[in-house]
Parts: structure tokens; sequence; C-alpha cells
């Protein structure tokens, strides 16, 4: 099921953001090899969980985990 699926993806997501200067969805999709509208429906899961935040740079949005993480 692909929920079930997304809910791991989400947690492999989550370990590749533990950086402190975030990663851009462009770098997400080149580290997993994932398409970018299935990284976009990960990063919707962890936002709903309330995990990750974004941020608009110069650079285009960065993703970053919440200081809560």
């Amino acid at each position: 099921m692909l929920k079930e699926t997304i809910s791991i993806d989400a947690k492999y997501i989550q370990e590749l953001l533990s950086s402190d200067r975030g990663l851009a969805i462009e770098e997400l999709v080149e580290i997993t090899e994932y398409r970018n509208d299935y990284i976009c429906l990960v990063l919707g899961w962890l936002s709903k969980e309330d995990i990750i935040s974004y941020w608009e740079t110069d650079d285009g949005l960065v993703i970053k985990l919440n200081d809560r993480m």
C-alpha cells in the first residue's frame, strides 16, 4: 500500500534532513533518486506531522527539520 511506503520513505528523508543546513527538493531527488512528485508526497506527509518547515531562499525552497526534532 502506498501509504505504508510513504511512511517508510518519510523516515528516510527525515534522516537526510538531519543536517542543520536543510536540503532543496532537487537535492532530495538527486540523493534518493525518487521522482519529484513522490518527494512532494513524502514532504506533505512530514509537513502534516509537523516534522519539517520550508524556507524560501535566493536559491529556492529549502526544507529543514523543525527544532523539536
